[in-house]
């Protein structure tokens, strides 16, 4: 049976029948993670003073391993001749087991702190260059990770995000990780997108220990296919040695599972009921009535102020399209307006005393049709 993208994501935080297990660990974890927050310190203290060796590149990892409790356990061999790794995503700390194992650097599109990043050994996509990293660190290869995102290690998700094109020699590289009482990775709506998710960073803080198993598997060549065969060749080797299934998933897929999840829960508490929403809007119609209703309800979603949102459209901080208004009926009653109220461009002052007079000049022109309506509406005889 295929896998569906709710099993390939942890809603619970624990895993196993007996929280209450943890919960008895929880004074324990607290007191490991300020003393882990101390080694970081002077994780952080030794990166300034050792210099950029190899040696001393070993001891800042080990350093971090101890500090996130990370066991690493290595096998296979490491192909000296392979530039490029490719690799499953499962938590934050890969790319950690990684460098430590392989002395490997991991293409991330998180912006962390530089010291963060070189301590976790990842590098921002944006900055990276290719022909300029390999020529000058040609012994520091490259971790992809095409998944895209994490999951819960059940299943792979199809290479939807390879940073460039693979070469035309790869070596796979399968990892898996375990820890007691708690599941590794958890999706969040905030975290499904492209930010570091620091969350799953202090669980690892507060375990007792994680275990990666990194194995690097045989090298494979391209024979001749494009990178789409090949990175299909690359997973399925991965899904192989993981005994995992190679689903027909990417990572879109579970964001779209994520984030219906996010929305509804905010549903569940709406910043103001829809009911006086919709009054409000009405409130705005009476004042523009060239505004459409759509555009009212959805500037007042974010300001939730009749003023605000009136303001807003007059200055043109809020673009819309005009309706056509009613046809003017002809009136004997009373003289036709002085002031006409003109469609706002759009087009933003660019000074604030331009600003200051487009918006008095506007207020002025809404007032006195506010105050023709009014009469037109009464039939009160206003002599000029």
């Amino acid at each position: 049976m295929a896998l569906t993208a709710e099993k390939l994501i942890n809603d619970e935080r624990f895993c196993g029948d007996n929280p209450i297990q943890f919960l008895l660990y929880l004074p324990f974890g607290l007191i490991l993670m300020a003393l882990r927050i101390v080694l970081a310190c002077i994780l952080w203290i030794a990166s300034f003073i050792l210099p950029d060796k190899f040696a001393a590149r070993q001891l800042i990892s080990t350093l971090a391993c101890l500090t996130f409790g990370v066991y690493i356990k290595e096998k296979g061999n490491k192909d000296p001749k392979c530039s490029v790794f490719v690799a499953n995503y499962v938590s934050c700390l890969d790319s950690l087991a990684a460098s430590r194992a392989l002395g490997s650097i991991t293409l991330r599109k998180w912006k962390v702190p530089p010291f963060f990043a070189s301590t976790l050994g990842i590098k921002n996509i944006a900055l990276f260059v290719r022909k300029q990293h390999f020529a000058e660190s040609p012994d520091k290869p490259v971790l992809l990770q095409p998944e895209g995102g994490p999951t819960n290690g059940k299943g792979l998700l199809k290479f939807t995000d390879c940073s460039f094109p693979l070469p035309n020699v790869v070596q796979p590289i399968a990892i898996s990780v375990e820890r007691p009482f708690t599941t590794v990775t958890v999706h969040r709506h905030s975290e499904a997108g492209r930010r570091f998710p620091w969350r799953d960073l202090l669980w690892f803080l507060c375990s007792p220990y994680s275990v990666f198993s990194v194995r690097a598997l045989p090298p494979l060549e391209r024979d001749g296919d494009n990178d789409q065969v090949f990175g299909e060749r690359i997973r399925q080797a991965i899904a192989e040695t993981l005994q995992v299934e190679a689903t027909e998933l990417n990572s879109e897929d579970i964001r779209r599972l994520v984030l219906p999840r996010a929305r509804a829960s905010s549903r569940a508490q709406p910043s103001a009921p829809v009911n006086e929403r919709t009054r409000l809007a009405r409130q705005v119609k009476e004042v523009l009535p060239n505004v459409p209703l759509q555009d009212i309800m959805r500037d007042l979603a974010k300001t939730r102020s009749v003023d605000v949102t009136i303001t807003n459209f007059l200055e043109g901080l809020t673009p819309y399209t005009p309706e056509p208004g009613p046809e003017p009926q002809p009136s004997t009653s009373a003289p036709s307006p002085k002031y006409v109220t003109p469609c706002p461009t759009g087009v933003f002052p660019k000074t604030a005393k331009e600003r200051q007079m487009s918006f008095q000049e506007r207020k002025a022109q809404m007032i006195a049709e506010a105050r023709q309506k009014y009469i037109e509406k009464h039939r009160i005889a206003v002599s000029c």
